[in-house]
């Protein structure tokens, strides 16, 4: 799972398509847990706006393109967007998104 900042916020996307299991349970429960850099924290999953997809998908691009194009293609453009969460405070409200 690949993280990234996009105007001030965090957001992953599934690589895989919205039917890999840590998808389904993000979406259907709406929280979970994420760890980095030695520190674990219990997240919120939030709807990503459609006017912030393209900030992702540079975001993307700018922390991975190291990795090929084959390996990026799988996390930016549209067909991508669809699964992309926002990060957010585990005690966020999810009716705020």
């Amino acid at each position: 799972m690949w993280v990234v900042e996009a105007n001030g916020e965090l957001y992953v996307r599934s690589a895989g398509g919205l039917m890999r299991p840590w998808y389904r349970h993000a979406r259907a429960t709406g929280t979970g847990r994420i760890g980095a850099g030695g520190i674990e924290a219990d997240v919120g999953f939030a709807e990503a706006t459609a006017d912030a997809q393209s900030a992702i998908d540079a975001a993307y691009h700018t922390k991975y393109d190291r990795y090929g194009p084959s390996i990026v293609g799988h996390v930016t453009g549209p067909d991508a967007h669809p699964g992309t969460v926002r990060l957010v405070p585990a005690d966020y409200e999810r009716n705020e998104a």
